[in-house]
């Protein structure tokens, strides 16, 4: 599939998401709250790095995986594994005070293992899996990119490869994916829970093939 096919698509997925969860409400907690909040971030950075695509400038594209990956790991952790002196520190309006109170939240692979032990308690075993495999393997190139490592370097020196660009772009739409199964959940309504797990089954030429 041409990339710009690739993104046309993703752009109806995301519609899709949104469609589904139209006029639903999602929190009555401070919990659910901070989650929906970071879902949405995570669904920003899913646009933010198609417009990117599309506009030729790859190597920034790719730093917003990351960015996407963080956001949904800790929407998926404040929904169902941090603790509330935790959830009470992101509640407070932006300050110097809230910001210094926040630094000290759990780094992102403590998130993924506190998510990891909250299954007993009810966290869905896929959400965890696939947080665990898109680490394992993603990270450390990610990484790269975002620290101004060799990847973007010899990426953006030797030109950006068709078939890396589309993978990423389908990794982006897992992670939207996770966050609209998330978002779902926030709504509590089980007629949007179910739709949103049938788009895979519609989206599987733009999806990976852990999300099918």
């Amino acid at each position: 599939m041409p990339l710009s096919r690739l993104l046309d698509r993703s752009d109806v997925l995301h519609e899709t998401i949104l469609r589904y969860l139209d006029h639903s409400s999602f929190y009555d907690s401070s919990r659910e709250e901070a989650s929906f909040g970071m879902c949405s971030v995570s669904l920003e950075h899913a646009q933010s790095l198609r417009l990117l695509f599309a506009a030729d400038l790859p190597t920034s594209a790719v730093g917003l995986l990351r960015l996407q990956f963080e956001a949904l790991t800790r929407a998926i952790w404040l929904l169902y594994a941090a603790p509330e002196l935790a959830v009470e520190k992101l509640m407070p309006p932006l300050s110097l005070q809230s910001e210094q109170g926040a630094n000290n939240l759990p780094s992102l692979s403590s998130m993924v293992d506190e998510i990891g032990r909250s299954i007993a308690k009810g966290t869905p075993t896929q959400a965890h899996r696939m947080l665990v495999q898109f680490k394992d393997v993603t990270w450390k190139s990610l990484n790269s990119y975002v620290h101004g490592g060799i990847h973007p370097l010899r990426r953006h020196t030797e030109g950006f490869p068709i078939p890396l660009a589309a993978q990423i772009v389908q990794s982006s739409n897992g992670l939207l994916t996770m966050a609209g199964m998330t978002l779902a959940v926030l709504t509590g309504e089980q007629l949007v829970a179910s739709a949103i797990k049938r788009i895979p089954l519609d989206f599987e030429d733009c999806l990976p093939p852990l999300i099918r």
